[in-house]
């Protein structure tokens, strides 16, 4: 097993000037994840592309595991927070295909949450105490708003149910987009998201799972 590395953030940039350091830290990164194995990647070359000082680097980030889970946290938040969203347009009259096909568009055509480099952060990084209270956490928020949208479109859930149908909505939505990252040709990226949107239609609603 990989030793785990410091992920914690060494201290927060407060000036505009240090802030936009630390994006140009978290951009580069995230491009360089996209582009090359995540081994390859060093601090002295994120720096070098980020045009900043090494030692500004370590200012903020005491290893690149560090960048990792910081450009991790921030995908979770702005993830969840696009969900969050979604469920405040509607109120349980609409019908909970559409209220799926809302959710799998938001998470599908935002390209901001959808960078190739995202999808390999997870495998980057090792275990953590860090990472774990961060997924906990992500993941309790996450299932906590899926059951919330069985009830608005008042579908009955035994709370066993309700915790297993959130685990399955939460891994399969996923699962849909991580397939369709994976895609170059862009006619196979179609077909899945195709599939992953009539996937998402029939795991959203729970009376599909019991029939």
């Amino acid at each position: 097993m990989a030793e785990s590395r410091p992920v914690a953030v060494r201290r927060q940039a407060k000036q505009q000037r240090s802030r936009q350091k630390v994006q140009a830290i978290l951009d580069t990164t995230l491009d360089m994840l996209g582009a090359m194995p995540t081994d390859r990647i060093t601090t002295n070359e994120i720096a070098k592309t980020a045009g900043v000082n090494i030692a500004t680097v370590y200012q903020y980030f005491p290893t690149k595991e560090a960048i990792f889970f910081e450009i991790y946290r921030r995908w979770l938040a702005q993830t969840l927070a696009l969900l969050v969203a979604v469920d405040d347009r509607f109120d349980g009259t609409e019908g909970l295909d559409t209220y799926a096909d809302a959710v799998f568009d938001c998470l599908s055509s935002e390209e901001s949450i959808n960078a190739p480099g995202l999808w390999k952060l997870r495998f980057a990084l090792n275990s953590t105490p860090e990472l774990a209270e961060l997924e906990a956490e992500h993941e309790a928020r996450a299932f906590r708003r899926i059951i919330a949208a069985q009830e608005k479109f008042a579908r009955k859930v035994t709370p066993d149910q309700a915790r297993a149908l959130a685990r399955l909505q939460h891994h399969v939505s996923v699962s849909c987009l991580y397939a369709a990252a994976e895609a170059a040709d862009p006619a196979e990226r179609a077909v899945l998201f195709d599939w992953g949107r009539k996937t998402m239609r029939f795991v959203y609603d729970v009376e599909n799972l019991k029939g």
